[in-house]
């Protein structure tokens, strides 16, 4: 599709600014959830709600922007001034993001948003009326059909190419320490947004600028307003057909028969916000649904929030086939005969993606850390021996622990206990070891929901030993960086300053010093540190320079390991990794099935939901739809807000969404078969089924 040389110049310069547009929102909002769990530190329900809130409020403010525009300041300046303000959110989510400033990141990154939400809340109903205004009618009728293609086609562009580059500029590039880069992450969509404003000012002078007119919102608001009133008080003593007609007296008779259209299709938006509630889960349940998983795919590392952009790269594929392949079939069979068909197929689709996504969250379920629940406690003992131990422990039964492994006790009942005692027996005879004590017992003060972790070896007179290290936190990272910590075993004060470094074949390098020269005989553990995945080689080396050890370990995407140290007569003489908490091991395409069903159910719902829509309300009454259709957008994120609490296990809530929105189709389907389609002009109508599939994107 071309644009040739009898297009408006103007066209040109409003098409590239809703490209910048898109990059910078769809940019933003694909690494925005993990910016708030891993940043900011939210929880993932609490992430997920403040990512809702900031969607709900991008749908509820274009009726600002629809009445600024129509009202006050002209589609052009409401253009310009919104985008400034959405600017000014763009700049301050880089602020909010650099953490070694002096600020409050989580004060500024709310004003950021609120302010993109603004801008883009103003934008949204006015760029496309915008760039339809520059054509002369009807004397361009059919190059204003193709602008609306090629708009469609740039939205998804856009959006497409800024779903790719932002989560891999975050991820490439390490700043302020960190292994990712919010700042680069959100500075790029920044300069697209300054550079979508320059764009759009640049083309002031190619630009057919008309004056505002009445608001028809507004018109719509009082008529509906003075019918209410007028019904309340002569309803007992006149009776109208409709509660409409009750404005008679103030309002002319076509808004009033407008109207009554419009509000035939407003019922039917009422179930709609429940899919709305399901398809946006994708840039904040799904997304940290895929950073649960194992990101490797054919040795290419996936970004856990680029999976967002499958949705729209399999839109752009699925469209011709549904238009050229699946509706005529279906037409040539008498079925799927209207748009409202077609959405009630599509939130079909929605629900059974979210089986798909409960099926996938109960196997990722298996994955997860182990972590001792309330009135519970674990214990872990680990034999650095270079014999086999029993262990016996007062809160379960005695146990066989080989040399060089480790023991869990899950998950213990406490019961009214306050402590419990651990025993230990060796073989006098250890490996080549004689020991000269081979049994131990110790007793521990029980700590609720805690891992306790003892570490079994000897000391340089050959006693058993049991040495109590810090609690293993086995939770994963919420990045996803496999997590690592060291536990060094002292038992001589021959070696001094071990330094482990971990090295790998990138030529990456992590050192971590561990300062011995003051510490008594016992345990030295590391703080978690999060080193990405890939094979290390480990050097243990002391104070003299010497390469006291060294070892190769390989760190999987959402492990969490404890490197356990022995030191015994100045040698490095036990060295192993041990797991915690198992690597993600669910490969992230189990996702794909989920996402072709959305995808199939945006096309089915939302594209024909537009054309019903749009092809459905008179002319005049035409931005009301788009007003209503955006609010159905913001309370489906309402609804993901309210639920977003009720459930501890993530696979029960995409059940019941599932099964919700089946019942709602269902009350849908039922509404849909009392609805009366209207013949509106064929100038308004065939224009308008073109014009739907500009908004598609956006949801």
């Amino acid at each position: 599709m071309y644009l040739d040389s009898t297009y408006p110049t103007a066209v040109f310069c409003i098409i590239a600014t809703e490209f910048c547009e898109r990059f910078s929102f769809c940019g933003l909002r694909t690494i925005l959830s993990l910016y708030l769990r891993n940043v900011l530190e939210f929880s993932e329900d609490a992430s997920t709600v403040i990512y809702h809130i900031f969607i709900m409020a991008c749908y509820v403010l274009p009726v600002v922007g629809a009445i600024c525009a129509d009202s006050y300041s002209g589609r052009y300046r409401t253009i310009r001034n919104f985008s400034l303000i959405y600017l000014a959110g763009n700049t301050l989510m880089c602020i909010a993001a650099v953490p070694v400033l002096d600020h409050n990141p989580i004060l500024l990154s709310f004003l950021a948003l609120f302010l993109i939400a603004v801008g883009t809340g103003g934008l949204k109903p006015c760029v496309a009326a915008f760039g339809a205004e520059q054509f002369q009618l009807p004397e361009q009728k059919e190059l204003l059909r193709y602008f609306f293609s090629v708009f469609y086609f740039t939205i998804n562009l856009g959006g497409f190419v800024g779903m790719i580059v932002t989560p891999i500029v975050r991820k490439a590039v390490s700043c302020f320490g960190d292994d990712t880069c919010y700042l680069l992450g959100f500075g790029f969509p920044a300069v697209l947004m300054l550079l979508s404003i320059l764009l759009f000012v640049l083309g002031k002078n190619f630009y057919k600028l008309k004056t505002p007119k009445k608001n028809v919102i507004l018109e719509f608001i009082k008529c509906s307003s003075y019918a209410l009133g007028q019904k309340r008080k002569l309803s007992k003593r006149i009776r109208q057909e409709h509660w409409l007609d009750y404005a008679k007296s103030n309002f002319e008779m076509k808004l009033i028969k407008d109207m009554k259209i419009v509000f035939a299709i407003l019922l039917l938006f009422v179930p709609l916000p429940i899919f709305w509630s399901l398809f946006d889960q994708q840039g904040s349940r799904w997304t940290f649904q895929a950073s649960h998983m194992d990101a490797s795919v054919l040795g290419i590392q996936i970004v856990p929030d680029q999976m967002q952009v499958i949705n729209p790269a399999m839109v752009l594929v699925l469209i011709p086939v549904f238009d050229k392949g699946f509706y005529p079939y279906c037409e040539k069979k008498n079925i799927l005969k209207n748009p409202l068909h077609r959405m009630a197929l599509g939130g079909m689709a929605a629900g059974l993606s979210f089986i798909c996504a409960g099926i996938l969250e109960l196997v990722l379920e298996t994955t997860y850390p182990d972590v001792p629940q309330r009135n519970r406690i674990s214990v872990n003992v680990i034999n650095t021996m270079p014999c086999d131990v029993t262990i016996w422990n007062s809160l379960d039964k005695e146990r066989n622990l080989e040399s060089g492994n480790s023991i869990r006790f899950r998950n213990i009942l406490k019961h009214n206990k306050t402590s419990y005692k651990l025993s230990v027996n060796a073989p006098k005879n250890c490996g080549n070891i004689s020991l000269t004590n081979k049994n131990i017992q110790v007793q521990k003060t029980l700590e609720e929901s805690q891992e306790d972790t003892f570490i079994i070896s000897y000391d340089e007179i050959k006693q058993i030993r049991s040495y109590l290290t810090d609690p293993i936190d086995s939770t994963k990272s919420i990045s996803g960086i496999p997590k690592i910590r060291i536990d060094y075993v002292k038992n001589t004060n021959l070696l001094q300053n071990i330094t482990v470094t971990f090295r790998s074949s990138s030529g990456l390098e992590d050192m971590y010093f561990l300062g011995t020269e003051n510490q008594d005989f016992g345990v030295i553990a590391s703080p978690y540190m999060e080193i990405p995945q890939g094979v290390y080689e480990c050097v243990i080396s002391s104070g003299n320079n010497n390469r006291d050890y060294e070892k190769h370990f390989h760190l999987a995407f959402g492990g969490v390991y404890s490197l356990i140290i022995t030191e015994n007569h100045g040698k490095v003489e036990f060295v192993k990794l041990f797991t915690t908490s198992a690597p993600n091991s669910i490969n992230i395409l189990w996702q794909l099935p989920q996402y072709f069903l959305i995808s199939i159910a945006e096309i089915m719902f939302g594209v024909a939901g537009l054309e019903f829509s749009f092809t459905q309300a008179p002319k005049s009454l035409k931005t009301v739809t788009i007003a209503g259709w955006y609010l159905s957008t913001a309370a489906g994120n309402l609804i993901v807000i309210v639920i977003a609490h009720v459930f501890k296990r993530q696979a029960y809530e995409f059940f019941l969404f599932a099964v919700v929105i089946v019942a709602d189709m269902v009350i849908f389907t039922e509404m849909a078969s009392g609805y009366h389609f209207v013949e509106l002009e064929v100038d308004s109508s065939v224009l308008i089924v073109n014009q739907s599939k500009i908004e598609e994107e956006d949801h």
